[in-house]
This record gives C-alpha cells, sequence and structure tokens, in this order.
C-alpha cells in the first residue's frame, strides 16, 4: 500500500479547497481504515468549500472533507463487536457521538451532546484512504448497489423526516427537491403516503422529482393545496418556502422542519401555532442504527432506488469541476471516484 494519498483538503479559512498528496492515515484504537470506493458531495460540502458563515464556525482548517462514503475495511484497530472484517464495504455515520452523555444514554446518540462530525470537526472520506470509527461504521449488505452505499446518509435524514412525520395515508407536500427532499420523496411514498406533492423552483430537480415517485410537482404550490395538507417535510431551509409550507398545512397538521434557513426568520406565531394547532417538529440526522436499518431494507427491497437521482461522476482529482455542477443545482447526487 503506498504511503501517500490524494485527498481534497480544506487547508485555508477562505474560498476552495485544495487537492493534494498527503500521508496515508494510520487508525488509531477503536478505528478502521479503509479504502474509499466511492464519496458524494454534500450541500453542506458546498459550505465548506464556499466557507460561509456556518463553514466558520464549524471548519478548524487544515482538515481532509467529506462525509459520504463507503470504503472496503483494510485494517481494524480495536475491539470489534460488530464482526467487522477486511473486505466488507462500510459506511460512515457522520455523528459520532460519545456514548456517555445524557442524550446517548436515552437513545439519542444521533444528537449527542459532545458530538463530532466526520469530515467536518475530524478529517473525513474525499480521499484515496480515511480512518472512521468503529463504532460510527456501518456493515453494507453486499446486494446493494454500491452507489446507493455512498448516499445513504441523505436518503437517512430523509427516513428520519418521514417516519417522524408518520405520513402513512397522508397527504405530504414535500418542499425543496435538493438530494434529501427527493429521497423524501421516495421514502414518503414507500412508507405508505396517500399522495406526495412536490414543490422547487429548478426544472431540472422537479424532474428528478417525478422520477423519484412524486405525484404532482410545481415551481409554485397551487393555492388550491392551502390548509389541506395533512403533512409538510421542509427540506430546503428557504424562508418563502417556509412561508407557504405554513401556509399549505392544514389544522392539526404535522410540519417537520429539516433545511436549515440561511439567516434567522419571521413566522406568525399566533397563526399557525395556536390557530392552526400545528405540530412541528425539527430533525438532524439520522437515528442511530434504527434508521439505517430502516434504510437498508428500503434498499434491499427495492422500495427506493437511489442510483435513479446519481447524475454525474467525477475523478477525485476533478473535485472542482464536481463542485461547479453541484453549485449549478443541475444535478442530483454527484459521486467521486477515488
Amino acid at each position: 500500500m503506498s504511503k501517500s494519498m490524494l485527498a481534497v483538503v480544506k487547508d485555508s479559512p477562505n474560498e476552495g479547497v485544495s487537492i493534494k498528496e498527503i500521508p496515508v492515515p494510520t487508525p488509531k484504537k477503536g478505528e478502521l481504515l479503509v479504502k474509499v470506493k466511492l464519496a458524494s458531495i454534500c450541500g453542506t460540502d458546498i459550505n465548506i468549500y464556499n466557507w460561509n458563515s456556518w463553514a466558520e464556525s464549524h471548519i478548524k482548517p487544515p482538515i481532509v472533507i467529506g462525509h459520504e462514503v463507503v470504503g472496503e475495511v483494510i485494517k481494524i484497530n480495536g475491539d470489534n463487536p460488530q464482526n467487522l472484517k477486511p473486505g466488507d464495504l462500510v459506511s460512515s455515520e457522520t455523528h459520532i457521538f460519545c456514548g456517555h452523555c445524557y442524550q446517548c444514554k436515552i437513545g439519542n446518540k444521533h444528537i449527542c451532546e459532545n458530538v463530532e462530525l466526520f469530515g467536518i470537526g475530524r478529517n473525513g472520506g474525499f480521499a484515496e484512504y480515511a480512518t472512521i470509527p468503529i463504532r460510527t461504521s456501518w456493515k453494507n449488505d453486499k446486494a446493494i448497489p454500491i452507489e446507493a452505499m455512498s448516499s445513504q446518509e441523505p436518503l437517512g435524514n430523509a427516513v428520519h423526516v418521514v417516519t417522524t412525520a408518520g405520513v402513512k395515508d397522508k397527504e405530504v407536500l414535500v418542499m425543496g427537491l435538493g438530494p434529501t427532499g427527493l429521497c423524501a420523496v421516495a421514502a414518503a411514498k414507500a412508507l405508505g403516503a396517500k399522495k406526495v406533492i412536490a414543490v422547487n423552483r429548478g426544472a431540472y430537480r422537479r424532474n428528478l422529482g417525478k422520477i423519484m415517485g412524486a405525484d404532482e410537482v410545481y415551481d409554485k404550490l397551487p393555492q388550491k393545496y392551502f390548509d389541506k395538507m395533512d403533512v409538510v417535510l421542509e427540506m430546503s431551509g428557504n424562508e418563502t418556502a417556509i412561508q407557504i409550507g405554513f401556509e399549505a398545512a392544514r389544522i392539526s397538521a404535522t410540519v417537520i422542519i429539516f433545511g436549515i434557513p440561511k439567516d434567522d426568520i419571521t413566522l406568525n406565531f399566533g397563526k399557525y401555532f395556536i390557530d392552526k394547532e400545528l405540530t412541528v417538529k425539527g430533525v438532524f440526522g439520522r437515528r442511530i442504527w434504527d434508521t439505517w436499518i430502516t434504510v437498508s431494507d428500503l434498499l434491499k427491497s427495492g422500495k427506493v432506488d437511489l442510483t435513479k437521482i446519481i447524475t454525474h461522476r467525477f475523478a477525485m482529482k476533478d473535485f472542482e469541476k464536481a463542485m461547479e455542477v453541484m453549485k449549478s443545482g443541475e444535478c442530483g447526487k454527484v459521486l467521486l471516484v477515488p
């Protein structure tokens, strides 16, 4: 095995990244060394690339970025309760939990009080090799396409959103068709939604919304759906979309907030929270490991086909070209091949 590797490194607190050769990492006790097979770019990686206020508050350069990966186990250092073996294909849960805080003890490891984020708070997976904590490694069923293995995190986010909402036999509105919104459409249909309506400004992703199973797709929600939806899944973080979502919710509906606004927003609390008596919940990440089990079942059964939203592949060395496509919005999931 080579002593050096190609990696995407955020090496300064400015816009952009560097594609450079760095040493192959050595797994510490409690970690795996994996050979990265595929990685996929997340919207968070755009924030890091652009060096916006969120990135500035979360990233301490230099760091290898990237958190959506699938890799082949090369070395195992430490206790191995999952019985992982060299050659297994594993994906990383981004939320590295401590296991000791109050939230971890009550089953909320995904919102651990001391959470460390893979590819954000520590070196990630946009590289030829990566180290992953054993405790946050998910052993993939090899019946699942490897392309889907690299993109389970956005589907996991969507599954957490959809299961929290409870969509069976409900009419569901999905606001925003980024990759996680597209996954929310597919998950809602797979988990029994009566009807799924999706809204997105860009035509490219509206078309992907249809491919993923949306019953109706619009660039602007028709007035006839205001005060009519049983469930609203806010996946965009756009203030206007959030306002429309609350207008669309019927009395006593459920609204799930996943998209993160760039700035503070204003809502009419009296109208939405009191008069409509809405149930409003936020969702962060995936429940560990309940969500991953559901994701795996959906992929193995074919009820969700993630390969339908994988639209582009780039070599890791061409990361800048991949980022241009991501920023354009004219894409689904964009894969990187080391």
